[in-house]
């Protein structure tokens, strides 16, 4: 199965091991976090510039290069995965991009806990609180 793991990068490291159990179980993910799986540089938020709505105007920030890489990027992986797992807690992004799968028909779970509810989430075929179960119910699911 062709999965993709929207999170945050604050949750780099939890990304990295699910992708390395899900690879060990014959998957191919793409994961935003390994330079390899990438087409563009890796972008965390941190090296953008934080956007301020009193200063920025919103139009013009959004046109950042590197920024605009990596969203096509996301966009390209999206439409190639058969599963998108939304690893929380996570932000905006990170919810778009899973949004975006579902909305394009993608199979798509839930897993962990959001610092707020999105009832949107029931979208998934699946909320998952526990991230280690999500092996198995892949398994058995797909």
């Amino acid at each position: 199965m062709k999965i993709y793991i929207s999170s945050s990068w604050k949750n780099r490291d939890k990304v990295r091991e699910m992708t390395v159990r899900l690879r060990k179980d014959g998957h191919k993910v793409y994961d935003f976090t390994d330079p390899t799986t990438r087409k563009v540089p890796e972008s965390p938020p941190e090296v953008f510039p934080e956007f301020n709505p009193a200063k920025d105007k919103y139009s013009e920030y959004c046109r950042n290069v590197n920024a605009y890489a990596c969203v096509m990027n996301n966009q390209e992986a999206l439409r190639w995965c058969d599963l998108c797992i939304l690893l929380l807690p996570c932000g905006n992004d990170a919810h778009s991009d899973w949004g975006y799968a579902v909305g394009n028909g993608k199979h798509s779970v839930v897993v962990g806990t959001p610092r707020d509810r999105a009832y949107t989430h029931l979208w998934a075929d699946k909320i998952i609180d526990n991230p280690d179960d999500v092996y198995a119910f892949i398994k058995s699911y797909y």
